[in-house]
């Protein structure tokens, strides 16, 4: 048995490698090819490498399914299944053998989320925002206790931002002069935007004298905020969350439901980083059902094909649950489980039928 079971773990490890890089090549290839006409091939190639960690995730749950497939499938056409079986080798039993290594390729991957992909998701971001839309001022860190925002010659800091009712908690804006010396520093509770500027309530002015650096401090209870950006420039502050760590986004969640922000998008987030490890595992049981049919007249072709639609459904009714849970239609748990759940007790139905 030990024999037969590196054989197959090498095998199926072989074709999990192969799977996975040779899709995730196919999305780095589409992804350059499609933006060619809006951005230079350089400019791609680099951002597109940057994003090559978040492919390999995004890919290991259909090369998962498509390893299991091509193993099962040769050592079916081979006879090497009929031959294992003949010496009281059963199909659960070379299953227990490919379930370690899709396991730890689920712990790897929910690794790579923490803390992988935040730090290339801040390198993305900056590359995109500083040399492909030559913003070269452009500045944005997320953290769990508060939002730093540079534009220019002004650095915000934003306790909380609320883009349904575009409407931010806790600013503060530093003006600084072209040397980058502080003038003035506006405080204030909430700042909302009327369509034309930003208005700051409950807050003070804090200028600084240009001879002397004196502070003069005026308390206002309505006060204008001139600036260029609009809700839709801070409304990228709900992308840059994917650059927080696990434990930092749960805290980031916490603070914005205790300032009374509606924060079903990132709890969505939150529960899909789980569920996206652990999908490998059940498109491995998926697969198994189609790859040792007692009715082999079919080719791997067949078997691969069946592999892809199945990939599509899945991801189809991930998607669909994702906006739902978005949506606030069905909880952010659910959203992020629910279609594991059922197609794991489909692949369940179909090895009962197969014992």
């Amino acid at each position: 048995m030990q024999i037969l079971a590196r054989y197959l773990g090498m095998t199926f490890f072989k074709n999990l490698m192969l799977s996975l890089f040779g899709l995730a090549g196919l999305f780095f290839f589409q992804n350059i090819v499609t933006q060619l006409n809006e951005f230079s091939f350089n400019h791609l190639l680099i951002y597109s490498l940057y994003d090559l960690p978040r492919m390999l995730v995004m890919v290991a749950p259909p090369a998962t399914l498509i390893a299991t497939v091509l193993t099962f499938s040769t050592l079916s056409r081979t006879n090497e299944l009929i031959a294992c079986h003949s010496i009281g080798i059963s199909l659960m039993q070379m299953l227990g053998v490919l379930f370690p290594i899709i396991f730890v390729l689920c712990c790897i991957s929910l690794v790579v989320q923490d803390r992988v992909l935040p730090v290339f998701h801040e390198k993305k971001s900056l590359y995109y925002w500083r040399e492909i839309k030559k913003k070269q001022d452009f500045f944005l860190d997320v953290k769990q206790d508060k939002i730093w925002y540079r534009s220019n010659n002004l650095i915000y800091n934003l306790q909380t931002f609320d883009p349904k009712l575009d409407r931010i908690l806790g600013i503060g804006v530093y003006v600084f002069s072209p040397q980058f010396d502080l003038v003035e520093f506006l405080q204030a509770e909430t700042a909302t935007y009327n369509g034309k500027e930003w208005e700051m309530t409950q807050g003070k002015t804090t200028r600084f004298d240009p001879k002397t650096g004196f502070p003069i401090v005026e308390p206002f209870k309505s006060h204008a905020l001139k600036i260029k950006e609009t809700p839709k420039d801070f409304k990228v502050i709900e992308k840059e969350v994917d650059r927080l760590r696990i434990k930092d986004l749960i805290r980031f969640i916490e603070r914005n439901k205790k300032s009374g922000i509606d924060s079903k998008v990132m709890e969505v987030k939150l529960h899909s980083r789980f569920s996206l490890s652990f999908i490998p595992l059940i498109m491995c049981l998926l697969a198994l059902p189609f790859s040792v049919s007692r009715n082999r007249e079919g080719r791997l072709g067949r078997d691969l094909t069946m592999a892809l639609v199945i990939t599509f459904f899945y991801w189809l009714s991930y998607s669909i649950c994702l906006s739902l849970g978005q949506n606030g239609m069905i909880t952010p748990i659910l959203a992020a489980w629910l279609p594991s759940m059922v197609f794991g007790a489909l692949a369940a139905v179909l090895l009962k039928r197969m014992a």
